[in-house]
């Protein structure tokens, strides 16, 4: 059975002064085309999850939202605030069993992201039946994963592969799918039932998941 990192992973990881791999060029460009704001809807609100040090919330910030960007490793979010911006607000927060709701706008996220995060979650069926609930009509979530066959099998256990990516697709009324390198970015939009399986988790060949290949 996998081992999936645990808080206190994530905060040694955070606090030892390492990272996640930032965005690539190719990641912002599939964000820039199919998730910029126009003029007009400036200042529409995105939840960034699993923000880590904050890269993907800056870029969002710089693109026109405004972000609540939530983790739960403080010292993620103590690096992530050291960079001060009036665009983003920071949440020390496990989406996993915390009230992320609470943090939701009258009327929903025009935007909820997770890169490289969603592999690592015990119940991903529910963790992303629980965002789309806080999405607007109009909103889109956005998943950023690595892709299980450009991946060492050690790596599995940080991956996502094909079938799991379509059964994350199903139930959404419009999905788009781009590959950036090494990941596979997902547009979800128009959430719809549950699907009746939860995509399954592959340990790797240790049983444990190492944070720095997040």
């Amino acid at each position: 059975m996998i081992a999936t990192p645990t808080m206190q992973d994530w905060h040694a990881h955070y606090d030892g002064g390492r990272d996640f791999r930032p965005l690539t060029d190719t990641e912002r460009r599939v964000l820039s085309e199919h998730l910029a704001l126009p003029e007009e809807a400036q200042d529409a609100r995105a939840l960034e999850v699993a923000c880590g040090t904050g890269g993907l919330a800056r870029f969002l910030a710089e693109v026109g939202y405004r972000v609540d960007a939530v983790d739960w490793a403080r010292s993620a979010i103590e690096r992530a605030t050291a960079t001060v911006s009036d665009r983003i607000a920071y949440h020390l927060l496990d989406v996993t069993i915390g009230d992320v709701a609470a943090l939701a706008p009258e009327g929903g996220y025009r935007l909820i992201t997770m890169r490289r995060a969603l592999a690592h979650l015990p119940d991903r069926t529910r963790v992303v039946a629980a965002l789309a609930a806080l999405l607007a009509p109009e909103g889109v979530l956005c998943v950023i994963t690595p892709h299980a066959d450009r991946h060492r099998a050690e790596l599995r256990g940080i991956c996502l592969d094909d079938t799991e990516i379509g059964l994350l697709r199903e139930g959404w009324r419009h999905t788009e799918r781009f590959e950036a390198g090494d990941c596979t970015v997902l547009l979800l939009r128009g959430p719809g039932p549950v699907p009746s399986r939860p995509p399954r988790s592959a340990p790797d060949a240790s049983g444990h998941v190492d944070p720095s290949n997040r």
